[in-house]
């Protein structure tokens, strides 16, 4: 988790809705705590390296599944863009909204070994690129997805390639773009290409909003050290292959 790219996120996702941040968590166990929240029956789940670029479309996006009884909605893990070339039926969980209360009335861990039904995905407009509809194993949130699509509605969403090469740009059900992820997340602050890739899609979203973000004094601390632990490696690491070449 990263506390920089967290507070810029949230500065992007302006909905009236109360935010809970998850820490010292798992790739699928958070899922799992957020469904077993009994006081909650909708929740939009996003990623930190996210960055909303229109808080309207999202909001159309939540009425929608709301209105329409999805019980989940992502973008395909495989299929859409280049980056991933999993199982369409599983929603890659940098962004999902997700009807929790229902998913809590049939959710029982022990039986989330279910295999991929391709009859399930029906929106195979969005498929554009390599996709494997058997995978079953590829992230460990896998299995919950996969039983998901099987058992709920789900919506899938497209999604293209941002001109940077890496992120990703995503759109809701009336093609209104919602938000920029950029991915590499664990890399922010510690190699040069991808953080600078990251500011930049930060600061695209924010002109698409109308924002004017400033980082707070503690993140400002926060990026420098960052980055001199990072050169820091680097300096070690060449010095270390160095000695090793002599």
């Amino acid at each position: 988790m990263n506390d920089v790219l967290y507070h810029k996120s949230m500065a992007l996702c302006s909905l009236p809705y109360e935010k809970v941040r998850l820490l010292n968590t798992s790739a699928d166990g958070y899922l799992y705590q957020v469904i077993a929240d009994t006081e909650t029956d909708w929740v939009i789940n996003i990623d930190e390296d996210a960055f909303v670029c229109n808080v309207a479309a999202l909001q159309h996006l939540f009425d929608y599944c709301i209105e329409n009884h999805y019980i989940n909605c992502g973008m395909p893990d495989g299929g859409v863009v280049h980056l991933r070339d999993g199982n369409p039926l599983v929603t890659n969980p940098y962004l999902n909204i997700l009807h929790t209360k229902a998913i809590r009335e049939q959710f029982d861990i022990n039986k989330l070994i279910e295999s991929p039904n391709q009859t399930r995905f029906s929106q195979t407009d969005l498929l554009v690129g390599a996709h494997d509809f058997n995978a079953v194993d590829v992230e460990p949130y896998y299995p919950f997805f996969i039983w998901m699509s099987n058992h709920f509605k789900t919506l899938y969403l497209k999604a293209t390639n941002h001109p940077d090469g890496e992120s990703t740009i995503l759109y809701n059900h009336l093609g209104e773009e919602v938000l920029i992820h950029t991915w590499y997340s664990r890399f922010y602050n510690r190699d040069p290409f991808h953080t600078r890739r990251i500011n930049n899609a930060f600061k695209e979203a924010c002109r698409k909003q109308g924002i004017r973000y400033h980082n707070t004094p503690k993140d400002t601390i926060t990026c420098t050290i960052a980055r001199a632990n990072s050169l820091l490696q680097k300096s070690l690491v060449k010095a270390k292959r160095m000695i090793v070449k002599q």
